[in-house]
């Protein structure tokens, strides 16, 4: 089974948060060869703690690392420009970039997908250099779950409620996101299932 963690789900790790158990039973499934984890590549560019963003790749790799994920997989995102990073980003193509907006258009209904637009609509300087940072945030999850489903998960693990929202998540599980679940309930489903082939063998 191929599971994909969220930035929520580092940052639970980083902050001992009380999913934090959780996710890390899931790491230890990994280690056990029980599940395929993977973190997506567009965490690195998500805000981080203090307000600042990541300069480079690595210093990514080593916050995961720091929380017991450096061994994990890694998905690529659509490459944006002043977002992704250069070599951890594809090029992308017309059937992924129409992936990418049907995510949009669920999750963000109210947020332009284009960013010109969205900037012209609020009167913001779409040149200035600094990407909106509700754009911004809303980009990123979107490519969160693009590269869950790009990438061919089965499980998304995600404690956001936006993803969770009955108007919303049976649509994201349509495009083909498997299912998409929060930590403690991910353990639960995976550990269930592990049973029943242990039954069945």
């Amino acid at each position: 089974m191929k599971v994909t963690l969220d930035t929520n789900c580092i940052i639970d790790l980083e902050e001992d948060r009380k999913t934090a158990p959780y996710t890390s039973v899931l790491t230890s499934m990994h280690k056990n060869q029980k599940i395929n984890l993977r973190v997506v590549a567009i965490s690195a560019s998500e805000r981080q703690l203090g307000g600042k963003y990541t300069s480079n790749f690595a210093e990514f790799k080593e916050r995961i690392a720091a929380v017991g994920l450096g061994h994990v997989g890694i998905l690529k995102p659509i490459f944006y420009w002043g977002i992704t990073f250069w070599n951890w980003s594809l090029w992308a193509n017309d059937e992924m970039v129409t992936l990418e907006l049907q995510i949009h258009e669920i999750l963000f209904p109210e947020i332009d997908f284009n960013y010109h637009k969205f900037c012209d609509k609020r009167g913001i300087d779409s040149n200035s250099g600094e990407i909106d940072r509700r754009w911004r945030n809303a980009k990123c999850d979107v490519l969160a779950l693009w590269s869950h489903i790009y990438h061919k998960g089965g499980i998304f693990i995600t404690s956001d409620s936006n993803f969770h929202k009955k108007t919303k998540k049976p649509a994201l599980i349509a495009l083909g996101a498997g299912d998409i679940v929060k930590p403690k309930d991910a353990v639960e489903k995976l550990k269930g299932e592990m049973d029943e082939r242990i039954s069945d063998a």
